[in-house]
């Protein structure tokens, strides 16, 4: 752990609070794309020291979320989409899908598991790259019954992915998720538009139809300075720490 003097620590600590108001109220679109207060004006509104400003600005700057133009000031950069995760779908703002494969192979021993195969039968391999005005948000490796891919040969730079089970008659029901933090690796650097090292979010999903049975396995991996999930949760399941009534 760095020891700072208590001063410096003083300022980086209200320096992250800012970061973390001003970072949340663009996520929410609360100031939307354009030239952010000036220095002044947020010095007041947080009743903070100009280098304190400086210091969260340069943070929101680092994760791409605004831009410093020289004679324009602080402009917010409309570069991130929000997601809600409470529903299978995939983003409402307006993205692009561009196929890179979509292929019939053998399915590896864990797809064969997951989908329910037998060993040694084949699944369909669809690879997606998924760009937001212009920009790559993430790449997807997604496995599927082989009977699947006809209907994937129909999907649009436009269409939402989930729609395609619909298209094919196909209920879905629930789906297993697990979000991890991961870094990006030379080739999904590439295609991200990032330095190898780069932080992903990585989506693990087991997709399973209203009957129970796994139609998709894919792994999703996300510019993490990208993406916002969103997700409303509740407590109506007891909890080991609530108190008996």
């Amino acid at each position: 752990m760095a020891n700072f003097h208590p001063r410096t620590e003083r300022r980086l600590a209200a320096a992250m609070r800012i970061y973390d108001l001003l970072r949340s109220a663009i996520m929410h679109g609360e100031i939307p794309s354009g030239v952010l207060p000036g220095e002044t004006e947020l010095m007041v509104a947080f009743s903070a020291s100009r280098q304190v400003i400086r210091d969260a600005l340069e943070q929101l700057r680092k994760e791409g979320l605004v831009q410093r133009l020289q004679g324009a000031g602080t402009l917010v950069t409309p570069t991130r989409v929000s997601h809600d995760f409470d529903v299978l779908q995939g983003p409402v703002q307006d993205i692009e899908h561009r196929i890179t494969l979509s292929t019939e192979e053998v399915a590896p021993p864990s797809v064969a598991r997951k989908l329910e195969l037998r060993i040694g039968a084949k699944c369909g391999v669809i690879e997606i790259t998924t760009f937001m005005d212009g920009v790559p948000l993430d790449t997807a490796t997604t496995y599927v019954q082989a009977s699947f891919l006809p209907v994937v040969e129909g999907f649009g730079p436009h269409d939402e992915w989930f729609a395609l089970y619909a298209r094919a008659g196909i209920a879905l029901g629930v789906t297993d998720h697990a979000i991890e933090a991961s870094v990006a690796d030379e080739y999904n650097a590439s295609l991200l538009g990032v330095e190898p090292g780069h932080p992903l979010l990585v989506l693990e999903r087991l997709v399973f139809d209203a009957d129970g049975n796994p139609v998709e396995y894919a792994f999703t991996r996300i510019r993490g300075d990208r993406l916002t999930l969103h997700q409303r949760m509740s407590r109506q399941k007891t909890h080991p720490f609530d108190t008996p009534t």
